[in-house]
């Protein structure tokens, strides 16, 4: 059998004259690599994992609280170290849980001689912070790490150190003017925050005009808290790190290798730093208030975390907003677990017990599109290289499928009808992102059109489009929906799982031509209602399917901040 050189990732430390194997799904062009198949790709072993990392995730939040119990010398709750370690603790068993498989599936299948794994030291890759170890598990660098971490402690693959030294890039937010005033007013915050006795508002998507008209209305004063304060780096503690997670050695090879790795890869925010994050957050924030509400601080704003986790233990309640689409519709997804296990309440846009209508769609149901252009606007999706959390979307090797597919529509849209294809327009994300898509669309159709989300409005591009073609289930999908413009859904059905309450929803927008699952599909339904998109968009059907949809996983209204109003009110009169 021939012998394989391991590369895990795409760092390039061999010299080309080696049979390579690497997990790395490489880009058209690069060096031939041989590349195992997935493990992911099998859509059945994928749910049966995410329920099994949700079991070893509840596991583990008993380990890791009192093992921070034991290295605080304090005693809180399971609860409480939830909401403060629960994020990052999910999403690391996730991401070991996967390169452990890869590694573990490629060693039994190939004959490999010895993995190369660079140079490096351990507390160089220690994160500061959830939104550090974000940043870290997108990159190449932080992932050769990872590897080479789970290769030396599991032995399942020798490895031989290279004279190669990973290197960290720092990732640096670049300051504006938004900021600055931003920052302004929250340092106001400080002045005025213990006149908030009864809610507190934070990190939700909602116009500060309507965020000041809610709290007057219900008589608290405070400002709104806009900005994150990131805690100040800080040495090891080593001694704190050596205490063992767990008496007892674990036999089972996940957990062995999570007992190993946890104390040296836990974020600095909590160990070193989090007293110091805990003090200055009774600065930041008020003593006492009756209820938070929030959509997106409870995951990566440490200093609201270790407050909010105190406030809780004196009976202050933590309603979660939904933040976007994609949660009640896909049949499982991890992140939404957490969020709705860590609050009180959980508010949908119309699909759970609780809901409220989105400020931002009902914001978006007032603009009038007058004026329309020929393009087709093309809302491509984009995923991590490598996975770092599990839910009912592509994984891995899948985005490739994906893009293929998008291949083939432009193929055959363009046989259809020649020159058509020109009217499209790529609408890509700003800033960074795991792949060049730029470059990986202009390599599969040659087209040049691109437009980005920092260059123009989400709102300007559908202005000049005719038809809107969006590749995900998504936030992106239920904007154009609830703007009420000609939308198309384009997505591989087996990569994007439905959730029992959503799969009525998506069979009418289906039968009605608003959602397409391979790329014939979407080419005839194009060349059948192209001369005339409007009149197909307002038929009977498609009116009813979109509201009917909307209504359930969108929900909007004229009146919101009255719905709002309303729903506070009443939960604040019963506590008073």
């Amino acid at each position: 059998m021939k012998e394989f050189i391991l590369e895990p990732t795409t760092l390039k430390l061999s010299n080309g004259e080696e049979e390579i194997l690497s997990f790395h799904f490489r880009e058209e062009g690069e060096q031939e690599i041989k590349v195992p198949s997935y493990h992911w790709n099998d859509r059945a072993k994928l749910l049966r994992d995410y329920n099994l990392i949700l079991g070893l995730y509840e596991e583990y939040l008993v380990k890791v609280s009192n093992w921070l119990n034991r290295v605080h010398g304090i005693d809180y709750s399971y609860d409480y170290w939830r909401i403060i370690v629960g994020p990052w603790l999910y999403y690391f068993i996730s991401i070991v849980f996967d390169r452990l498989e890869s590694i573990r599936i490629s060693s039994e299948e190939y004959q490999i001689a010895y993995s190369k794994t660079p140079k490096y030291e351990v507390k160089d890759w220690v994160p500061l912070d959830f939104i550090d170890f974000n940043n870290l598990f997108y990159s190449e660098s932080w992932n050769a790490y990872i590897y080479s971490e789970i290769i030396k402690l599991t032995g399942f693959v020798p490895e031989k150190k290279t004279s190669h030294k990973l290197e960290r890039v720092q990732v640096k937010d670049k300051p504006n003017r938004k900021a600055f005033i931003k920052n302004l007013l929250f340092f106001l915050t400080r002045f005025t925050r213990n006149f908030s006795k009864k809610i507190m508002m934070i990190e939700l998507d909602l116009p500060q005009k309507s965020l000041y008209r809610l709290l007057l209305r219900l008589r608290s004063f405070s400002f709104s808290y806009f900005v994150r304060v990131r805690p100040e780096d800080k040495d090891l503690n080593i001694d704190l790190r050596n205490i063992p997670l767990d008496k007892e050695k674990s036999e089972e090879s996940i957990k062995a290798l999570l007992d190993a790795l946890i104390p040296f890869n836990i974020p600095k925010s909590h160990i070193e730093i989090f007293k110091e994050i805990k003090d200055q957050s009774k600065k930041i924030f008020p003593d006492k208030v009756r209820l938070v509400m929030t959509s997106n601080a409870y995951f990566s704003n440490e200093h609201f975390k270790t407050w909010i986790a105190e406030q809780k233990q004196s009976q202050t309640k933590l309603w979660v907003m939904v933040h976007g689409g994609h949660h009640g519709t896909a049949l499982f997804n991890g992140p939404g677990k957490l969020t709705e296990d860590m609050a009180d309440r959980f508010y949908s846009w119309g699909w759970d017990k609780f809901k409220l209508p989105s400020p931002k769609l009902s914001l978006q149901k007032k603009i009038k599109i007058k004026s329309r252009g020929k393009n087709i606007l093309f809302i491509p999706y984009s995923v991590s290289r490598y996975s770092n959390h599990l839910d009912s979307s592509p994984i891995g090797e899948s985005f490739y499928d994906c893009l293929k597919m998008h291949k083939r529509f432009f193929e055959k849209l363009e046989n259809k009808d020649q020159g058509y294809t020109n009217n499209i327009l790529f609408r890509l994300k700003s800033g960074f992102t795991p792949w060049d898509l730029e470059k990986e669309y202009y390599r599969l159709t040659g087209l040049k059109r691109f437009v980005y989300s920092d260059e123009e409005s989400l709102i300007d591009s559908i202005k000049k489009s005719e038809l809107v073609i969006v590749t995900y289930d998504s936030t992106v999908f239920l904007e154009s929906l609830t703007l009420n413009v000609p939308t198309c859904l384009f997505i591989r059905k087996e990569y994007w799982e439905m959730s029992k309450a959503s799969l009525k929803s998506f069979e009418k927008l289906h039968a009605c031509g608003v959602l397409h699952y391979d790329e014939s599909s979407l080419t005839n339904h194009i060349m059948k209602v192209k001369s005339n998109y409007q009149a197909w968009w307002h038929s009977n059907d498609v009116q009813d399917s979109v509201s009917y949809f909307l209504q359930k996983f969108g929900l909007s209204s004229k009146d919101w901040e009255e719905d709002w109003y309303n729903e506070i009110y009443s939960h604040l009169c019963k506590i008073d």
